[in-house]
């Protein structure tokens, strides 16, 4: 028996689905069963190598169901792994990506992370202060509610003081080799910027002295008016006397 040629097609249009079905569905089992593996991984703490079974997954199921979770569970598995660099790249990439991801802002807070992790100390280069810094700041007003923003705000005021502390030593570093309008600059940006840190004292100090050495007697007095006003009890206030 001849079968029409449109019933034919039909059933070929069939074949074709059903096969295509069987293929997602194979798939689909292997994207989950590759995910629960590395996921085990990671609960294992061998977090390097789960880190590097995501990388593969990714590329193998780029267009999975599970392809998100596989990338938010690669910059976790990074960050336990001490891969510091590589949960920024990873993180910076998801956020460009998934803008409107509903968990977008774990990636915001793991990019934020991964720099206050590479922080260093005042006398260091603050680069991943200053970048930590703007991933919190910016975490937290993009997304005041999430339970990564209460905790980034419990970081910053420590980040705010490191980098206080660093520009009170280059210009101190600066005042003492007489180049007072370097120091100058490095004192009027903590008292601009740094407001809440423990280094706004000695800071109004040096910068009322670096005025009085370049004969701007004004400045100066303005400079120690406004400490002993704010910081009476100060020991730096009692040491402004002479610009008065």
């Amino acid at each position: 028996m001849k079968i029409p040629f449109l019933l034919h097609l039909s059933m070929l249009s069939i074949l074709a689905l059903l096969s295509s079905c069987a293929s997602d569905d194979v798939k689909y089992t292997e994207a989950k069963d590759e995910y629960a593996a590395a996921k085990e991984q990671v609960n294992k703490g061998n977090y390097n190598e789960a880190a590097a079974d995501l990388d593969k997954f990714s590329a193998n199921f780029p267009y999975s169901s599970y392809a998100t979770k596989g990338e938010l569970l690669r910059i976790f598995a990074s960050y336990k792994g001490k891969e510091f660099i590589l949960t920024e790249t990873l993180s910076n990439s998801f956020v460009e990506r998934h803008p409107t991801h509903v968990h977008v802002d774990y990636a915001k807070y793991m990019l934020a992370m991964s720099h206050y992790m590479q922080k260093g100390s005042e006398e260091h280069d603050p680069t991943h202060n200053k970048l930590a810094i703007e991933g919190f700041e910016q975490l937290i007003k993009e997304h005041p509610g999430s339970q990564y923003a209460k905790d980034g705000k419990s970081r910053l005021q420590k980040l705010y003081n490191t980098v206080a502390e660093h520009e009170l030593v280059v210009g101190k570093y600066y005042f003492d080799r007489e180049r007072y309008v370097a120091a100058a600059n490095r004192f009027q940006k903590v008292v601009k910027e740094y407001q809440t840190t423990s280094a706004i004292e000695e800071s109004l100090y040096y910068l009322a002295a670096s005025y009085a050495e370049m004969g701007m007697s004004k400045d100066a007095r303005q400079m120690a008016i406004l400490l002993r006003h704010n910081y009476p009890k100060s020991d730096w206030s009692s040491k402004v006397k002479e610009f008065l």
